[in-house]
């Protein structure tokens, strides 16, 4: 359940009139009264007052600044991981999960749910507050049963620069975004991905459930840590080609 499976398929195509982004709205009805917030409050109104009226301004430069610092957090893991080893790894990890988690709850107090959603519902509108604004990705989602939702990701930043196994960096960003989430008194979620657009595939493909052991550990997590021994042992073994 937790590998992150995809055989080649086709490749996006672009444009699109499928999915949304942050301001589209959900075909659910309670989504109608959802409003996503943003974190880093000032900062996103200095952004908006300066580029106000602007048509010099192209956003497809933001894109490129915010790729050049995912490739510097790539860079900086692997980097430790070569001279630190599994110390070096964890400490990174931390400092990620810290920056997930800093975003995760800024977007939280910043939006607003109506009090009357079912659990997953909240869930899966929060999943897509992850994916369209910390993300800035194309998402097309749905709710599958009371415990169970789902989406796929039809543009992503990092799909064109990542490697499937790049974005297990990511997947440390997203663990600080789960502790804000229980933090915040919702339910324990977890997730994982079934296709990956690095992989060949047309979009990138997740599952999202309500956890069963909501004392243990995250299943995200879980596969986190198999994801980091792969890395240590690529180290060991540079002729091996697995990129899981």
């Amino acid at each position: 359940m937790l590998k992150e499976r995809g055989s080649p398929m086709s490749k996006p195509q672009y444009p699109t009139s499928e999915g949304l982004w942050s301001r589209g709205k959900r075909e659910e009805a309670g989504y109608g009264a959802v409003r996503l917030g943003t974190p880093y409050p000032e900062a996103v109104e200095s952004l908006r007052k300066a580029v106000e009226g602007r048509p010099d301004f192209d956003p497809a430069v933001l894109f490129v600044w915010g790729t050049m610092q995912a490739t510097a957090v790539l860079n900086v893991l692997k980097a430790v991981e070569e001279t630190f080893g599994e110390a070096g790894q964890e400490l990174v990890r931390k400092a990620i999960n810290q920056a997930g988690y800093e975003a995760m709850k800024g977007f939280l107090e910043s939006s607003s749910f109506p009090d009357d959603l079912s659990e997953i519902e909240l869930a899966s509108y929060v999943v897509t507050g992850i994916n369209t604004v910390l993300y800035a990705s194309l998402e097309r989602p749905w709710i599958e049963s009371e415990n169970r939702c789902a989406f796929d990701i039809l543009w992503c930043p990092h799909q064109d620069r990542y490697t499937a196994f790049d974005c297990r960096v990511q997947r440390f960003f997203v663990e600080g975004m789960f502790h804000a989430i229980a933090d915040s008194g919702m339910a324990r979620i977890t997730a994982w991905v079934e296709k990956l657009i690095p992989r060949g595939a047309e979009c990138c493909h997740f599952v999202v459930e309500r956890t069963k052991e909501p004392d243990g550990k995250n299943p995200w997590h879980a596969y986190s840590e198999e994801l980091m021994r792969r890395a240590i042992q690529k180290l060991a073994n540079p002729k091996r080609q697995s990129d899981e």
